[in-house]
């Protein structure tokens, strides 16, 4: 039986199954259909064929007996596995012939013509011949279907199976019967569409994937109230936008603590936290729990300080300009949202007075260390921002080039150059604006510190009594004002 006439009755129908079956169980030859017609019958395996050989029989008579059973689309996994194990002509036609069975007419044609273009030498004249003229048969069943879909780049599939981007650039071919053409992408519902063609039928199937967001409208109670959404800050007062559908975290900042809400897709859900509102239509209303704003935050800053009096000694030069500066870092914790506590560590140092004194000069270094009250408004981006503190200052006091005349006054044992160091007490106090950029911190303020001196005239004699250069009582044991403008940067994790 020569392929041409073996092909033929295959495409043939159930006439070729009923010769396929006949031949199988006499093993009158050695095929079913034409690409079988070289390989022997199972167990009939010569022991010196190549492993790949071996295993590309196995796949193939798999097939077959699956196609005698008539399932065809586990039949077409193993000849598929046998294409892959030895590319030829053969499993590609027991392909088609799978396909044409499934009534998936372009995929039949699909596997022909692979063969005709790639493994045309391993085919006879005859079976070109009838494999052209099943390919001319089945084109003729042939409908096609174009798809506009929106947004253009979704995917897309057809009774389940993807359409490439070659394919979906023009009219994709389908056998004759009813098909469920499908859309996705993500962030948009999918979307189907069922459709029925006759052969030569040319239809266009349009496709729209409703995006898969909802919108969120959220009134505050008042005007000036932050809006927050997912820890990210909005607007104050109100806010209106399109969010994923799923849940999200929604906070107004001293009004409510962060609540979920579940957004639907292509509905509004409504926050009204306003009483007696009525510009909103009647739409669904989630409610958002109260609660306080917690967690660290910390700092670092700087300040210019000016002393308002200078020692005793520059008393008669209290108007002269003078000034200095302190540098050092803050941590806390917030325990709610309108109140911290937090400790503080800062060096500063003064210098003075600039002229009007000749030459002699002081210099006041400070260390402090000590804790603070920190008290804030409920804005989010915008806050204001006030801290009331106190602590331990350790002062290192120095005079530099004193005159002679005056020296003996200070330091009994004669020479220009004095100190004077002790540990006091001392207060704090700063009002300020603070911005919150997504959590970071960046503020300014004036603030103002009282330190006491008296701790400055600690041990002035020497275990003989005799007057050190320490200087005692350099401010007469009054309190030290400085004050100047603060500013610093930070990260909070509230």
């Amino acid at each position: 039986m020569t392929f041409g006439k073996a092909a033929y009755r295959a495409f043939g129908g159930k006439v070729a199954r009923l010769v396929v079956l006949v031949c199988w169980v006499t093993s009158a030859i050695a095929m079913v259909v034409y690409p079988l017609r070289a390989f022997a019958q199972p167990g009939e395996q010569a022991p010196d064929k190549k492993p790949d050989e071996s295993a590309y029989q196995l796949h193939m008579t798999n097939g077959v007996k699956l196609f005698n059973s008539n399932d065809f689309t586990t039949a077409i996994a193993e000849f598929d596995a046998a294409y892959k194990t030895s590319p030829k002509a053969s499993p590609l036609i027991n392909q088609a012939l799978c396909y044409r069975e499934l009534k998936k007419y372009p995929k039949a044609v699909e596997r022909l013509e692979l063969a005709l273009a790639k493994h045309s030498d391993t085919m006879t004249p005859e079976d070109k011949e009838a494999s052209k003229k099943a390919i001319a048969d089945m084109r003729a069943l042939f409908a096609y279907v174009t798809i506009a879909i929106t947004p253009e780049d979704a995917a897309i599939e057809i009774d389940g199976e993807a359409v490439s981007k070659l394919e979906r650039a023009q009219a994709v071919a389908v056998s004759p019967g009813e098909h469920e053409v499908s859309g996705t992408k993500e962030g948009f519902l999918p979307a189907s569409k069922k459709v029925s063609v006759a052969s030569s039928d040319r239809v266009t199937v349009d496709l729209a994937l409703a995006p898969a967001r909802g919108t969120l409208r959220v009134i505050a109670a008042k005007p000036d109230t932050m809006i927050e959404i997912d820890g990210k800050s909005r607007t104050t007062g109100s806010w209106q936008g399109e969010l994923p559908a799923g849940s999200v975290m929604v906070r107004a900042v001293g009004e409510t603590g962060a609540g979920a809400v579940e957004i639907v897709a292509g509905k509004t859900v409504t926050i009204d936290l306003s009483k007696g509102s009525t510009v909103l239509p009647p739409l669904p209303t989630a409610v958002v729990p109260n609660g306080p704003r917690r967690g660290f935050y910390g700092h670092l800053n700087g300040a210019v300080l000016v002393p308002v009096k200078h020692p005793k000694i520059f008393a008669d030069l209290d108007d002269a300009p003078s000034s200095g500066g302190y540098v050092g870092v803050r941590a806390g914790y917030r325990v709610h949202t309108y109140a911290a506590f937090e400790g503080m560590l800062e060096y500063g140092n003064v210098e003075g007075p600039a002229n009007g004194a000749g030459d002699k000069t002081y210099s006041l270094s400070s260390i402090r260390i000590g804790p603070a009250l920190r008290l804030m408004s409920p804005g989010e981006l915008v806050k204001f921002v006030g801290t009331l503190g106190g602590g331990l200052a350790i002062h290192l006091m120095s005079y530099e080039d004193l005159d002679p005349a005056t020296a003996p006054v200070l330091c009994v044992d004669g020479k220009n150059d004095c100190e004077s160091n002790g540990v006091d007490f001392y207060v704090q106090t700063e009002v300020g604006v603070e911005i919150d950029f997504d959590h970071v911190l960046i503020g300014g303020g004036l603030a103002l510190y009282l330190s006491g001196t008296k701790g400055m005239e600690d041990n002035p004699l020497d275990e003989e009594n005799v007057r050190t250069t320490e200087v005692p009582k350099p401010y007469d044991n009054e309190v030290l004002p400085q004050i100047g403008p603060r500013v610093y940067i930070g990260y909070a994790f509230w």
